[in-house]
């Protein structure tokens, strides 16, 4: 009776150890990444690009730009972030590609010029361009994102131009990137509209110029 009722016991205890093994592997984003990535929930989806990233495959990178397509915009980003947790030749190369791609969300390729500035690598006149011309606001958010984290002095001159940007966010990230590069600080204020904002602007023009960061 006592052995009946221990096997009993064990059967129990294994049966809850496997039921919470699985549990805790679905919450974990358990199932094959493809299945994941394929998922009607877009959690799971995010959780497909969370897992792409981290892989040394090169599938994973057209995987990745697949779902940076996804209707839902915060798997979209997430899909372009994980391609910055490995810095290759291809991923840096497949970012560039989604920066100039207009048929991508704004906050798709805001995200895909953002993450780009973070790789060795990176072409600045890339996102220089992308910061002063592009119509899309988020895109260029992205691009002066991106100028942050790059820190080349070479796009000083853009930032100065972006400073006056009609997007209040490009400003905030231009002067970010600005003052990356330089010890003096100014009181740029970019919730402000710029013509209260020229003679700050104006001060950072004539400091540029005397360290020779500006023509």
């Amino acid at each position: 009776m006592k052995k009946t009722a221990g096997l009993v016991i064990a059967f129990v205890v294994l049966g809850t150890g496997v039921s919470l093994l699985a549990w805790l592997t679905a919450g974990a984003g358990g199932g094959s990444v493809e299945d994941l990535a394929r998922s009607s929930d877009p959690n799971e989806r995010e959780a497909a690009a969370e897992r792409l990233g981290r892989s040394k495959d090169d599938k994973a990178v057209k995987m990745l730009r697949d779902l940076a397509r996804d209707k839902n915009g915060w798997v979209a980003v997430k899909a372009v972030r994980s391609l910055g947790a490995r810095q290759t030749d291809t991923r840096r190369q497949t970012l560039a590609e989604m920066v100039t791609d207009r048929s991508l969300a704004g906050g798709t390729r805001g995200a895909a010029a953002a993450t780009y500035g973070s790789f060795e690598g990176a072409d600045s006149g890339l996102l220089t361009e992308t910061l002063t011309k592009d119509p899309d606001p988020k895109v260029r958010e992205g691009a002066a994102k991106g100028l942050v984290r790059l820190r080349k002095p070479e796009t000083l001159p853009q930032l100065v131009e972006a400073l006056s940007d009609s997007d209040a966010k490009v400003r905030a990230y231009a002067n970010a990137a600005i003052h990356n590069m330089i010890v003096r600080r100014y009181p740029f204020d970019p919730k402000a509209a710029p013509p209260s904002q020229q003679q700050t602007i104006e001060k950072i023009k004539s400091y540029l110029r005397k360290c020779d960061m500006l023509k």
